[in-house]
Order: C-alpha cells, then structure tokens, then sequence
C-alpha cells in the first residue's frame, strides 16, 4: 500500500466551510500587508526631509517588527488522510472476484487472473486430459483460509489468503491482498507457491509477524490419498520489497528427505528404417535427470509400446517384469547426484503394422529396488514420437 495513494476509506466529503475559509485567508493576507505598510507611512511622514534618500552617515531606520501569524491556529489544515484498511473477512473473501496469480508451470495447473468465487470456490469445467510429461488442470480451486497483519509496513492491516488447485492434491499458494482508496480488493502479490523443492504448505501455518515478515511451514513432498511418505518441514519467512515478496528467513534448500527424490525423463524420436529380416529396426535415447532429493541407487524404467513394437536386440538390460500388454519394466545405473544419464534402447516392429507409440515412465528406486516416492510426479513419463523412413 505504501505505493497507493492513503486516502482516508471511505472517502469524507468537504465540508461546506471551505467558502469561509477562503475569506479567512484574503483577511489574514490584508491585515499582513497592513501591518507592513504602517510602519513606512509613519516614517514618510516623521522624516525631517522631502523624501530623498538618507544622506551620507545618517542611520538608516532600524528594521520594525512584524507580527508573525501562525498556519496552525489562522489557516486550518486539510484534514488528515489514512490507509485503507485491508483486513477483509474471509466471508468476503469467499464470494468475492479476486486476481489470482499465475499457478506454477511444474505443479496442478488452473485458471488464473480474475475469478468469481462463490463459497470460497471456483470450478473449473472440463479439464482436458493432460498431455504425457505435463502437469494435470485441476478440477477447482479452493480458499482454504486467511490470516492477517500489516505486510506492507504502512501501520494498516492487509490478508493473506491460502489457495489450492486441487485433483487429489495440487498446487498451492499463499496471497497478499488489500483495499485500495475506494474500497475495492487489489492483490498485492504472491507470497510463495508450492513450485520447485517446495511441494507442500501446511495448511494453518501461516502467519504475519514483526516487521510484516510472513512465516509459513513448507514440505518437500505433498501426500495423496492413501501415501504415508514421511514428510520433511521447514519455517521461512517472506517479507514486501519493492513489488514482490523475497524470503528472509529460514533454509533456502529442502534437506535430504531418504524416502523422496526427484528424476524426471525424455526421449528423442524412434525412427524405424526400411524393413530388414522382416521387421523395421529403430533406436530411441532416453534422457533421465535427477534434480534433487536423495539420490537413487537404481532406474526404473517402464516401456509401454503400441502395437507391434517390441525390443530388439541382445543389448537390453535384463527385463525385470514380465512383458505385457501393459509393457514392461528394466533397472539402469543411476545418473550422478543432480546429474544426467542417457541410456539407448533399440525396437522393431513389423512392415504389416503400419504405425505405433511408444510411451516411458521412470522412478528411482534404492539399492534393492524399492520405488522412491517422486517429489514432482508430473515429469516422470514422455511420449516417444515413433515414426518410418524407408
């Protein structure tokens, strides 16, 4: 708010003493000029001269003192303006049109901008499927509560509100909200959201302290339905500057959580060359990242191929499924902590089949094959584009 005008709200009509005041004024103004000129008549006339100048060596007239008039008790001030409160019940909130900040690009995705909320709630109608390697669209977005205390240090209050866009979990954020002049709710902006290696925010954590500092608790995994993963908890605390919130307090990194990490995967095209023995025969490189968390000590990867495309070649790691028509499953070497490993995998497929897919998730697992629970779930598969060249 300390960017927005701090007019008084609601706004206070004039009062029709302006008028008198004016008057007021051009009375003061005369009676100073009067008080000026008297003195120098006086002198004009007491003089022993004919209005000439001093003459050499005389004393010149010891200055006369004016009276001085004080604004404070002979011209009254503009009456004192102030900040436009900003607590705004969460009732109010609820049934409210709010700007909502964009949600992040590697959690649940929803509308953003300004939405009606009715209930606290906006629907969002017919999320489409989500795209291999994407993050899902949410089903609604939710106000989950609001907390409240001056975050812009102006001596008023503002409220921070909790949001999440959620399909069995989803993404969260925390934002600032206020009023401005004419009563009207502005965003001031998003405190933090739940993007990177922060996945988590602990519902009824949050809270507004000294010097506007927002302290939240944040967690590096978000559990779903049945998942009992052990969670890790962290403090910080954000604060304004300038127009956006920075953190100030607390770690800046999540800690080694021994039952989450976090692999992601690509692939690059498999393209199946001119029909040799009775099959096409095509190789595709798969690309697997591991951005944080505890390092795995194994890849799992998961092949689901369409019709007809199966693996070719002795060069495959041992398959650790059996091979159905739901695919299969191998275990690779890991890629190092926070690196990247690529592994190359060779299929055929049969002239009489003339087109087929080929889709492939991954996971970390730990030395004896036990699956890691994945911090961003959203980027563990992709879409192999499967195409013939002859």
């Amino acid at each position: 708010m300390s960017e927005r005008p701090t007019e008084q709200f609601p706004p206070v009509r004039e009062p029709p003493v302006n008028h008198r005041r004016a008057w007021r004024y051009v009375l003061v103004a005369a009676v100073t000029v009067l008080v000026l000129l008297l003195p120098v008549a006086a002198y004009l006339i007491l003089r022993d001269d004919d209005g000439g100048a001093p003459a050499p060596g005389d004393a010149a007239p010891s200055a006369v003192p004016v009276p001085s008039v004080s604004t404070s008790s002979s011209v009254p001030s503009s009456p004192a303006t102030t900040v436009p409160d900003g607590r705004i019940s969460l009732e109010t909130l609820k049934n409210s049109t709010l700007t909502i900040p964009a949600w992040p690009a590697d959690n649940v995705q929803g509308p953003s901008g300004r939405l009606r909320f009715r209930d606290g709630v906006v629907r969002i109608s017919a999320p489409g499927p989500a795209e291999q390697g994407r993050p899902p669209t949410g089903t609604e977005i939710v106000l989950l509560g609001a907390v409240y205390g001056d975050v812009d240090r102006d001596g008023a209050t503002e409220t921070v509100a909790e949001f999440v866009c959620a399909i069995e979990g989803g993404s969260k954020q925390l934002v600032a909200f206020d009023r401005d002049s004419a009563g009207h709710i502005v965003t001031v902006g998003r405190v933090v959201a739940t993007t990177g290696e922060i996945r988590d925010l602990q519902d009824g954590s949050v809270r507004v302290g000294a010097g506007g500092v927002i302290t939240v608790r944040l967690g590096d995994y978000q559990r779903c339905c049945d998942d009992q993963t052990p969670q890790l908890w962290q403090e910080r605390g954000y604060q304004r500057s300038g127009d956006r919130f920075v953190q100030v307090s607390g770690p800046t990194r999540m800690g080694a959580n021994p039952h989450v990490t976090e692999t992601s995967v690509t692939a690059g095209e498999l393209v199946l060359g001119p029909v040799t023995g009775g099959y096409r025969y095509g190789t595709t490189t798969v690309t697997v990242r591991h951005g944080w968390g505890t390092p795995p000590r194994q890849i799992l990867l998961h092949f689901y191929p369409g019709a007809g495309l199966e693996p070719a070649g002795s060069a495959w790691p041992p398959i650790i499924t059996s091979r159905s028509e739901t695919g299969f499953q191998v275990s690779v070497a890991p890629p190092s902590a926070s690196g990247v490993a690529r592994y190359t995998f060779a299929f055929r497929l049969p002239p009489a089949v003339s087109r087929s897919t080929l889709e492939v998730e991954v996971s970390g697992a730990t030395a004896v094959g036990t699956a890691l629970s994945e911090a961003n779930p959203f980027n563990n598969g992709t879409a192999v584009t499967v195409r013939t060249a002859d």
